[in-house]
């Protein structure tokens, strides 16, 4: 029998997988809700990577803008926030587009996140 028992930062331990969700989420928003992320440098507008116009086009301009970025990439840490909230169908989130999320089946959906940074 596989253990799931996980000690956070915080010092606490759980095994339920939700809540070690939830934790893993308000680390990783503490991480990505910075200006280190080019995506929340001041002075950028965060419209740029939700492109009205939904063209390859304008997703590629805005995949461009992660780049360079140290939390963009599939491994990267935008990805995995965005692969434990549910499937997001607009924007550009760590580089990749709606599609390449829903091809990749990034996005779920679990009880117990409240979707507020900790």
């Amino acid at each position: 029998m596989s253990s799931h028992i996980v000690a956070s930062r915080r010092h606490t331990v759980t095994s339920n997988p939700e809540r070690q969700a939830a934790a893993r989420l308000r680390e990783l928003d503490e991480l990505l809700l910075t200006s280190k992320a080019l995506c929340r440098k001041p002075g950028t507008d965060p419209d740029d990577w939700f492109p009205i116009a939904e063209t390859a086009d304008a997703y590629e301009e805005a995949k461009k803008r992660c780049s360079g970025c140290p939390f963009s990439g599939l491994a990267g840490p935008c990805v995995e926030r965005a692969g434990l909230l549910p499937y997001d169908p607009v924007g550009v989130i760590g580089g990749t587009d709606p599609a390449l999320r829903r091809q990749l089946g990034i996005g779920t959906y679990f009880e117990g996140y409240d979707g507020m940074a900790a």
